[in-house]
């Protein structure tokens, strides 16, 4: 069977993911980030995750020399965001919310769920992509706060499931 890539990214389409922004540090207070929704744990021990950027992407060879990086997992106040990093619409760097992480230097944005900060491991080839792999070296959480998570092109957010009746949710 012939698959097109109108037809993969249509059925993948249908998976829901998180959003994620991951950032890396140039130095003198500079930084790439790019949007990603390609972000997966790999390993608890050690910690790895990974996640996968498109072989023409601008940020790639940043991504591919930095020692470090951030994996920002978004909340659902954070779509706007997702669409600056994407470059769907013009982010003001000055205006974000962020702080830097003080051993790394990469950059944390404020509000969101978590940061999973890491060690550049291993670079492999994927197809059209590259897969780059990350030690965890440090990791920060914000539950209070639900996940921005992407389906069919649309942004969605999540609320459990109960069940059964008296359960209530508690995010810590």
């Amino acid at each position: 069977m012939n698959i097109t890539e109108d037809q993969f990214r249509k059925t993948l389409g249908l998976f829901p993911t998180g959003v994620t922004v991951v950032t890396t540090p140039l130095g003198q207070e500079k930084d790439i980030a790019i949007t990603i929704s390609s972000f997966t744990s790999v390993s608890l021990s050690p910690p790895q995750i990974l996640f996968c950027l498109s072989k023409s992407s601008k940020a790639l060879p940043f991504f591919k020399a930095s020692l470090y990086f951030a994996v920002n997992i978004l909340s659902e106040t954070q779509s706007h965001l997702s669409d600056g990093f994407a470059q769907r619409i013009p982010l003001d760097w000055q205006a974000l919310k962020s702080h830097r992480h003080p051993t790394t230097g990469c950059l944390l944005m404020s509000e969101s769920l978590g940061h999973v900060i890491c060690q550049r491991g291993a670079i492999y080839e994927g197809g059209d992509h590259e897969i780059i792999l990350g030690q965890v070296i440090d990791l920060v959480t914000n539950p209070h706060h639900l996940p921005l998570v992407r389906q069919k092109g649309r942004y969605l957010t999540t609320q459990p499931l109960f069940f059964e009746a008296g359960l209530s949710y508690n995010p810590n």
